[in-house]
């Protein structure tokens, strides 16, 4: 008989959806606080993520394609989305989002100085960037003041539309970050890409 904790996972992932506490107990007939406590459990053994708001949501993780050439029959290569493709793979889920083509591309900011983002529309009124937190230091100090720092430079970026942050990794800082400085954001947008499931946060 599966555990409360793997019937949690299986209930996630097959309604691809972050489900609160209340919807998971009503659903899988358990009492609220041993779904908490599980899902506590499960969030430090790395199989699901709790955000601020209550939600839970399963780990997605990314297959790679299969190698053809240079590693052994039989040998299973899995491997997540990490800070070098992740800006790849931000680019391809916003723009069918958004339905333009977002590149790498330089905006103005105040001054006229010219700074490289990630996410850019051709037109220049969409202009994003991409946070990997794991880059940023290995405190929650140091993580917390590169968002800050990246709020800061998308949110002065001159004649855009839309300014906004996608975040792949680190949703625990991210959300603490947003539960203390959430009023600071002035306009610029939160998002949070994991695999394919994209969600805004602010």
């Amino acid at each position: 008989m599966p555990s409360l904790g793997e019937r949690i996972v299986e209930h996630l992932t097959l309604n691809g959806a972050s489900l609160d506490d209340n919807e998971l107990a009503e659903a899988l007939g358990v009492g609220r606080p041993d779904i908490v406590e599980t899902c506590r459990q499960l969030e430090a053994q790395g199989r699901v993520v709790r955000n601020m708001a209550g939600g839970t949501r399963p780990v997605t993780v990314v297959k790679a394609p299969a190698p053809t050439t240079g590693t052994a029959v039989g040998t299973a290569v899995d491997t997540a989305i990490n800070n070098q493709t992740f800006p790849d793979h931000a680019r391809r889920v916003l723009s069918a989002r958004w339905g333009t083509s977002l590149q790498r591309r330089q905006a103005v900011l105040p001054g006229g100085v010219a700074h490289p983002f990630e996410l850019v529309s051709g037109n220049g009124r969409i202009v994003g960037d991409v946070i990997w937190l794991a880059d940023r230091g290995r405190t929650v100090e140091a993580r917390s003041a590169a968002i800050a720092e990246a709020v800061l430079i998308v949110g002065h970026v001159t004649n855009a539309d839309r300014r906004f942050l996608v975040f792949g990794e680190g949703w625990d800082v991210l959300g603490r970050w947003l539960a203390s400085y959430r009023l600071l954001l002035d306009g610029v947008e939160m998002w949070f890409l994991d695999g394919d499931r994209l969600e805004r946060l602010a």
